[in-house]
């Protein structure tokens, strides 16, 4: 039976053996807990790692259903069915008949291998755990029916689905938790300006940066830009600090200075022209910030580059003590690649300022520090992203590790109908493999119903079955979560699936490198062919 460890073998009378298959010609090994498998970068979690997960998760459902293992082993090994296990360097972090080699898969072996293994690993367990005990005969032909039935690839996928998950989240709370360090090398200085490309870890930094400025007592701002990444935020500051897309915040202080809250209803109400956003409110927020004095002694803006316009910087230096040229502030920002919110209008001109120089300009004497290091993204997805733009060298080195799986898909389409089959198909794909619906977002650069999940909810679909699977929106609590690229920026989501993707219009490039990036280990791109 195939599973996330590749393979989990049921002996009767022996016991379960879980495997992680490596099929590589080249494999090395440092010693030092290091793996390369063929061209890929070097990674930290071994196939002993892999396989020991999926076995301790197998283990805990099976007790859940009632058929827990008594009286037999259950544990893991690789299998490098290209190479000679001599050609491993041994650590201790595994044992010499952990590892399986070519040989033992030569002239019909592989059953006697894992009978050896097994045998060994009832040793280990007899002499390393209290309380084993070893019942001949188990798994009896009733216990490994039993066991075959309840580990069928449907449940072994949904289990995978889980451990994949928790592997996910904690390599990324790992390696992110090694950027925010970073603080504690400059956090003396007041004035910081962060800048790296998306992946890089700068939200989380931005964060810890919040959360140490309210420890100090500082009554702490920090400042975004879209609805979601908001939310995010406030989630990851905690109680404490005030977190404000800027057209909220600056609703707010109209409201606290006029003592009624119409700002915030016409802002939540959307039936407002553009006009109000960019002059009015700002104008309205800038003169009741000034009559109200500062309000906050740090401020913390994430992706400066979607919030450096003068209107808004000038609302902002109304409300810190000491203004933008004095207070302590901390920016970041990716002011190359995501400036997606003003930089194009529909036929791809460009005439936004320059967001990296307004802030240099408004905000003097930051101290420069640069985050290179992907710390969100497989190397794949990685790798697709610098390519699409024309930066193989974007990130200084990759933190997380690929698995064996292709981790980008590119598919061309050429009519809308084209392009819900592919939709329809992706999204079996991924759901198939140890994906959730929950962990599955769908992107385009457009809105509602110009994208192919607009069409698809507007009864548009070919495929009744993909229009049931969508949800309502980006924020859908139960279903396969959908919207643009601009709502979805700032966040992430371990599948992504990006439609609608038209490179002849140059903006769409920009709007892909966003898109993509959200992803951390899956992407299908939907590409237009013109």
């Amino acid at each position: 039976m195939q599973g996330e460890a590749d393979f989990v073998v049921v002996a009767p009378g022996q016991g379960i053996l879980v495997i992680e298959v490596k099929s590589h010609e080249s494999i090395e090994a440092d010693g030092e807990g290091r793996w390369r498998y063929g061209s890929r970068d070097w990674v930290t979690r071994s196939p002993f790692e892999q396989a020991s997960g999926a076995q301790h998760s197998i283990i805990e459902y099976l007790q859940s259903k009632g058929s827990g293992p008594v009286g037999y082993p259950v544990f893991h090994a690789a299998w490098l069915t290209q190479l000679s296990k001599t050609k491993i360097a041994h650590s201790i972090s595994w044992h010499d008949w952990q590892l399986l080699d070519a040989a033992d898969l030569a002239n019909g072996n592989a059953a006697a291998a894992v009978i050896r293994t097994l045998t060994h690993a009832n040793t280990h367990l007899a002499e390393n755990v209290s309380g084993y005990r070893r019942v001949a005969g188990q798994p009896d032909a009733a216990h490994t029916a039993r066991i075959t039935e309840l580990l069928i690839p449907r449940f072994v996928a949904e289990l995978s689905a889980k451990e994949l998950a928790r592997r996910r989240e904690a390599e990324q709370a790992q390696f992110t938790a090694e950027q925010v360090k970073v603080l504690d090398v400059v956090g003396t200085n007041p004035r910081l300006l962060v800048e790296g490309p998306a992946g890089s870890g700068k939200t989380w930094v931005a964060a810890e940066a919040a959360r140490r400025a309210c420890v100090a007592g500082k009554r702490t701002l920090v400042v975004v830009f879209n609805r979601l990444i908001e939310a995010r935020l406030a989630e990851l500051c905690g109680e404490g600090v005030e977190v404000r897309r800027i057209h909220s915040l600056m609703a707010q202080v109209v409201d606290r200075h006029a003592g009624r809250n119409e700002a915030r209803r016409k802002l939540e109400s959307g039936r407002v022209e553009p006009e109000w956003y960019d002059q009015t409110l700002p104008e309205q927020a800038l003169e009741a910030a000034l009559e109200l004095g500062p309000q906050f002694d740090y401020l913390v803006v994430d992706e400066a580059q979607d919030v450096a316009l003068e209107q808004y910087l000038d609302v902002l230096d109304a409300l810190l003590v000491g203004g933008l040229e004095r207070a302590s502030v901390f920016i970041t920002g990716d002011f190359d690649h995501q400036v997606i919110y003003r930089r194009h209008a529909e036929d791809g001109t460009d005439d936004a300022p320059d967001a990296r120089a307004t802030v240099l300009r408004r905000i003097p004497g930051l101290v420069t520090l640069q985050l290179r290091s992907n710390v969100r993204m497989t190397p794949e997805v990685a790798r697709f992203v610098a390519e699409l733009i024309g930066e193989p060298t974007l990130y200084s080195n990759h933190r997380r590790s690929d698995d064996d799986q292709v981790a980008v898909e590119r598919h061309p389409f050429t009519t809308m109908d084209e392009q819900q089959h592919l939709l329809a198909d992706a999204i079996e794909r991924i759901l198939s493999e140890p994906f959730t619906v929950r962990e599955l977002v769908i992107l385009s650069p457009y809105a509602r119903d110009r994208s192919a999940a607009g069409h698809a909810r507007a009864g548009q679909a070919i495929d009744n079955h993909l229009t049931s699977r969508l949800g309502m929106n980006i924020q859908d609590p139960m279903l396969i979560r959908w919207g643009s690229i601009h709502e979805f920026k700032g966040l992430e989501a371990a599948a992504v699936i990006l439609t609608d993707v038209n490179l002849s219009k140059g903006y769409h490039r920009d709007l892909l490198y966003v898109g993509a990036s959200r992803a951390t280990d899956r992407l299908v791109v939907l590409e237009q062919i013109s």
